[in-house]
């Protein structure tokens, strides 16, 4: 390989080379399909005897691939070619954290929102059950608009590997590790909340609270500091940013924050749920689904108006009561609605009162209460879905009425053999009616595929048509291989990946054999 004017594996015009030694490389580099700039880690397999070194660019490729969000690096293809393994990440405007901590005084404004961001990230790898095992300001990158960005996810684990590493070996960079990351004993997604409270209190002090002058000295230090001492060195921080460090950097578990979530909390952070509107999302529907959507409402509307000619409006006469905290199961209660139009965001509800026959799952809260409040939710969903409410499958759309719920928050669960799962967790409120509309078209990628002259195209082996192809492709969202084949001319195969909801154009110029 030579450093720069090359075009490596076929897809990526190299533009700069950032790092390289005899066994691995970092460029900034043209992605040719994607037409954007992408950062290219390459490692030639046969020359390193580091297997650790591999199955570490391994491992980053296959965790971050899981991690869509906003404030974590994404992965946009990886492979092997020959004796190499390669990566491609988005590529950022901007520089390290450790860069503008070193370079510039921050507003506390800044401090904040780095740190939100910061947390946002870990709630969002924790979810997905990895632990990054490396946070420290090197590995977070910052771009022109302030937007923060975890990277460097090599030396994380995932629930797949049990969380534990090797007894012999400890990993991390020494004074961003917590306690019992030094110990060597099992982590949990407090040994990561650890390492960002040492970020933090640098962002905020300008210091490492453990660094010294060697590595012996500081990993001593870890194990043995004054949690005194922290408070000292917090006496300029703003009071609710230093509870907040204080209790990151606690040396036992036990007292430390057990989430990211509840960090987020404390710093009055809150993050999107509930009865949120898919039709916010503008899901893609092309012609073909527009006939269904079209027949879809269509039925919608007949079944609404059908009911309306059906319900009676009644009024109860009080609410309703449960007896004995030993039964996890009552009567659905029956709704007596003002309006029945299926339509209505929030429809109210006079009063709620149970009917035989039908059941409604308690929440554990509400069983401590000796009046249960009811309200309803209400799912539309492209094209259909079974609707799993806390788990328990309630009803197949489309709905003909109101699912009956407590009073709330509850999860809800949109489940297609073609589509990926639908999850998200609704609030439902006394006495209303909360309606859910979901495109489950918006829980998928697109890929618009040009070939010059032509081509058969094939999407993780199966056969999608020939170009020009008539409507884009529909695929899972993440990495999707993509074969093109014309008997006159070499065959393309590459990987990509796909985000949730996007559409990407890809342009092929084959080369002839």
């Amino acid at each position: 390989m030579t450093n720069t004017s090359e075009i490596l594996f076929e897809k990526f015009e190299i533009l700069d080379v950032l790092k390289k030694d005899e066994h691995a490389a970092v460029y900034l580099a043209n992605h040719i399909y994607l037409s954007k700039k992408i950062i290219l880690k390459v490692l030639n397999i046969e020359k390193t005897q580091d297997q650790a070194l591999t199955e570490r660019f391994k491992r980053e490729a296959k965790l971050l691939a899981k991690l869509d969000h906003p404030n974590i690096i994404k992965v946009l293809d990886f492979g092997i070619s020959k004796e190499y393994f390669y990566i491609s990440f988005e590529y950022i405007e901007g520089e390290s954290l450790r860069n503008i901590l070193k370079s510039r005084t921050l507003s506390e404004e800044e401090k904040k929102h780095f740190t939100i961001q910061l947390f946002r990230a870990l709630h969002f790898a924790h979810s997905n059950q990895i632990i990054h095992r490396d946070i420290k300001p090197e590995n977070i990158f910052i771009d022109k608009n302030l937007n923060l960005k975890l990277g460097d996810f090599g030396l994380a684990l995932s629930a797949e590997d049990n969380f534990v590493t090797s007894p012999y070996s400890i990993v991390g960079t020494p004074s961003y590790m917590s306690p019992e990351q030094v110990a060597g004993a099992k982590l949990t997604y407090q040994s990561d909340l650890f390492s960002a409270g040492v970020v933090v209190y640098e962002i905020y002090t300008g210091k490492n609270p453990f660094l010294r002058e060697n590595v012996t000295l500081t990993l001593n230090e870890i194990m043995s500091f004054n949690e005194n001492n922290i408070v000292e060195g917090l006496q300029n921080v703003p009071s609710d940013i230093k509870e907040i460090i204080l209790k990151l950097l606690k040396k036992k578990t036990s007292q430390r924050y057990n989430s990211a979530l509840e960090v987020l909390n404390d710093l009055n952070v809150q993050l999107e749920q509930t009865t949120i509107s898919i039709e916010k999302q503008t899901p893609k529907f092309h012609k073909k689904n527009k006939v269904f959507l079209y027949v879809f409402i269509l039925f919608a509307v007949l079944v609404a108006v059908f009911l309306f000619n059906k319900v009676n409006i009644k009024k109860d006469l009080g609410s309703v009561k449960q007896t004995g905290k030993e039964k996890k199961e009552i009567v659905s209660p029956k709704f007596f609605e003002e309006k029945t139009s299926a339509g209505n965001v929030e429809q109210k509800i006079n009063e709620i009162k149970p009917e035989e026959g039908e059941k409604v799952l308690v929440q554990k809260d509400n069983l401590e209460s000796s009046t249960v409040k009811y309200g309803g939710l209400f799912v539309e969903c492209y094209p259909w879905a079974d609707v799993y409410i806390d788990g328990e499958k309630l009803e197949t759309t489309p709905m003909t009425k109101p699912i009956t719920l407590t009073e709330g928050e509850h999860t809800i669960k949109l489940v297609h053999p073609d589509y990926p799962i639908y999850t998200n967790v609704v609030k439902v409120n006394h006495a209303q009616v909360t309606n859910l509309k979901v495109s489950l078209e918006s829980l998928m990628g697109f890929i618009i595929c040009k070939v010059n002259p032509w081509g058969n195209v094939y999407v993780n082996g199966d056969y999608k048509g020939q170009t020009p192809l008539r409507q884009p492709i529909k695929v899972y969202p993440g990495f999707v291989r993509l074969t093109i084949k014309n008997p006159s001319f070499k065959d393309v195969d590459t990987s990509i990946y796909i985000k949730q909801g996007d559409t990407v154009q890809l342009k092929f110029i084959l080369t002839e054999k």
